[in-house]
């Protein structure tokens, strides 16, 4: 795993410059020495998605995929990416928790002192974690713009919205936290597996049921509990550090300076805080109501007849739950034509 976190190579140096002179002024100060980790995840996701993902699909799959409209062939793509991509940032994401040696001296949550480095602190195992995971969401703002009608401004709202909250990382700011909240991934590659289930022919066989359990056991575990665990942790150590930095700076306590490690004068201000705490308790919110869809969604799998499984073609599937990418003038079009079939059976 020592690969993925390799320092960017001499040659990409005139960009790691580049980037630094634009990222530096507005705080973040380590995204240049990230950059190429950004661009090569970005790199390889598009790959994926526009070459390896339709040659091994048609070639294994090719009953299923090669009759797909350019909805469900998209739709399809993107799957594999997101199976991909889930995949890796997890494993990565577990291999920094344990063997990042740095992480492990900052973990008494009982410490104030400590409770500074998992905000600022930075290590490059941490921060490559970082930079996989806005990678990944580079690439997703650009395909759900790409096909924005297909996709819809959902998911370029989740897009910028994720890409946001990892770059406040490179400030840097609770890298620490960074594999703890990638693992809300660990859910997504089972996720991925249902709905290719449904896809090849597999609705509501043992394959898809143990794969079921497998989600739902994933998701509630690392989602339901896991999350507003590891929230308030960040919670707490958030305001334990700007309540700290605000008497400081009312002159009722005299704060030790930052030791080696950290970047001078870093401050959380009040914005950044509401920003990442709103963000997260909006995320954490949603999984309740997502695990809740989830069940039933996985259920239906087991006590719907597999024809109107299949018409779900029209639908993406967003964590757990199908949403319906109909255009309002459909919707409203349809509920048109309803009202106008019960006027004229009313006026018969």
């Amino acid at each position: 795993m020592e690969f993925f976190v390799q320092e960017c190579p001499a040659a990409l140096a005139p960009l790691q410059d580049y980037v630094r002179a634009i990222a530096t002024p507005y705080g973040l100060h380590t995204l240049a020495d990230h950059i190429h980790q950004i661009l090569g995840a970005f790199t390889l996701y598009h790959a994926i998605y526009m070459v390896i993902s339709p040659v091994i699909s048609s070639t294994f799959f090719g009953r299923h995929y090669n009759v797909l409209d350019k909805r469900s062939t998209i739709n399809w793509d993107v799957h594999v990416v997101s199976f991909v991509q889930s995949s890796f940032i997890c494993v990565i994401a577990l291999w920094a928790m344990f063997a990042d040696s740095e992480r492990a001296d900052y973990s008494d949550h009982s410490s104030l002192e400590q409770a500074y480095y998992r905000v600022f602190g930075y290590t490059p195992i941490g921060a490559a974690v970082t930079a996989y995971a806005a990678g990944y969401f580079l690439w997703d703002l650009m395909i759900s713009l790409w096909h924005i009608k297909i996709m819809g401004l959902g998911f370029v709202a989740h897009a910028v919205s994720a890409l946001t909250v990892y770059s406040f990382g490179f400030r840097p700011f609770v890298n620490f936290y960074a594999p703890v909240f990638i693992l809300f991934e660990l859910s997504s590659p089972f996720l991925n597996i249902h709905w290719f289930c449904d896809k090849t022919g597999l609705t509501g066989s043992k394959i898809q049921l143990i794969n079921g359990f497998a989600l739902l056991g994933t998701f509630f575990g690392c989602r339901v509990v896991w999350g507003p665990i590891s929230s308030y942790k960040v919670f707490k150590d958030i305001f334990s550090v700007y309540a700290q930095q605000q008497a400081e700076a009312r002159g009722e306590v005299a704060v030790e300076k930052m030791l080696s490690g950290l970047y001078p004068g870093m401050q959380v201000p009040l914005w950044l805080a509401v920003v990442y705490l709103s963000s997260n308790t909006v995320l954490n919110c949603l999984n309740y109501y997502w695990f809740s869809r989830m069940i039933k969604t996985v259920a239906s799998r087991f006590s719907t007849p597999k024809e109107k499984v299949k018409k779900e073609e029209e639908k993406v599937w967003v964590e757990g739950t199908d949403v319906d990418l109909a255009t309002p003038a459909k919707i409203a079009g349809e509920q048109v034509e309803e009202v106008r079939k019960r006027v004229t059976r009313s006026s018969k």
